[in-house]
């Protein structure tokens, strides 16, 4: 998720863990946790981009780094004494749980999260929340900022912050079962239009759980469709991608291919340009939020440009890129009618 969501999400569960205990103390460590595990992008100068995607979300976000940290962090910050009433199991617990939760939400997202990691680089994704989601964070925010203008005595303190993170959590929860019904509407239609899918995912549209895109794969063509839940029926248009596999196919054995093969789960298409191969990932969807059917012009929003050795026989390495958000900006009054079903 967005880094307000992790600081906001991070202080209300600091706040519900340990508030009564240590006051204020609690959301401000929390929000400071909610943002640890992201600082694997520290690393970044340091690392190829080929590198990078496989650092970020990696052992950062994983289950072993869950257990194995929080005894750390918790060491030291009871050292720093500021209050008697929590000491390093306490502070331990609270840390455990900021972790928690911000890798859960994570893999929540389409990004893909290790939380195998060292194990396996297996990228756990549910695909059932955006990035970002007002939805989501708004009452989380509400209830936190409530929570720290009221008296620390009062029952109310603690009550709006559990308001806030009931409600946030109940929209997560509903995520699924939206997602569910939704899948439900994809393999129907499938069915129906004689498709031949090999498999296929469902990821929510920005900002909401109520619009969705579904990516079936048949063969080496990508069908893409919107769907919203308040749609006066279940039939969905497809727009049909060619994948152009064929264009990456001499240098799959590559690192660099490798890796974007695994990074985008298979969901991509592969672009020919005067300037060399372009490989984008369909799974952040496209500059019109694929409001615009099939028009050609419209750019994707996660691409990387393939780079070659002398003679390009080789990938060496690639370069990750994204389109203007001019190209965007103008897009949200028409992706707020296709919520509503227009």
């Amino acid at each position: 998720m967005d880094t307000i969501t992790q600081i906001t999400l991070g202080a209300a569960v600091g706040e519900a863990v340990l508030g009564r205990r240590i006051e204020n103390k609690a959301p401000l460590w929390g929000a400071v946790l909610g943002v640890v595990p992201d600082l694997d992008i520290l690393a970044n100068p340091f690392l190829t981009e080929v590198q990078q995607i496989v650092a970020h979300r990696g052992i950062t976000h994983s289950i072993l780094f869950c257990l194995l940290t929080p005894p750390l962090f918790g060491w030291l910050l009871a050292q720093l004494k500021w209050n008697q009433k929590a000491g390093w199991k306490q502070w331990s617990g609270l840390v455990f749980w900021v972790f928690s939760t911000h890798i859960f939400i994570d893999v929540c997202t389409s990004y893909g999260t290790q939380v195998f990691q060292p194990f396996s680089n297996y990228a756990a994704s549910f695909n059932s929340i955006f990035i970002i989601d007002p939805f989501y964070t708004v009452p989380l925010l509400g209830g936190i900022l409530v929570a720290l203008f009221l008296n620390r005595n009062l029952h109310k303190r603690r009550w709006a912050n559990y308001l806030g993170l009931g409600i946030s959590s109940f929209y997560l929860l509903m995520g699924f079962g939206v997602k569910w019904h939704v899948n439900t509407v994809f393999e129907d239609n499938s069915r129906q239009q004689n498709m031949a899918v090999d498999r296929y995912m469902t990821t929510p549209a920005p900002l909401t759980i109520f619009l969705w895109t579904g990516y079936l794969e048949s063969g080496d063509d990508i069908h893409v469709g919107l769907y919203s839940i308040f749609d006066n029926d279940q039939e969905i248009d497809f727009i049909t991608l060619p994948r152009q596999s064929d264009l990456i196919a001499p240098y799959r054995d590559d690192l660099p291919v490798q890796r974007l093969l695994w990074f985008s789960n298979g969901y991509y298409t592969v672009e020919k340009r005067p300037d060399g191969l372009i490989f984008s990932d369909l799974r952040f969807g496209r500059s019109d939020l694929w409001l615009s059917g099939a028009n050609p012009s419209s750019a994707y929003v996660w691409n990387y440009k393939l780079e070659f050795n002398g003679d390009s026989t080789q990938v060496t390495g690639i370069r990750h890129f994204e389109p203007s958000f001019d190209t965007r900006k103008g897009m949200f009054g028409q992706l707020f009618n296709r919520i509503l079903g227009e």
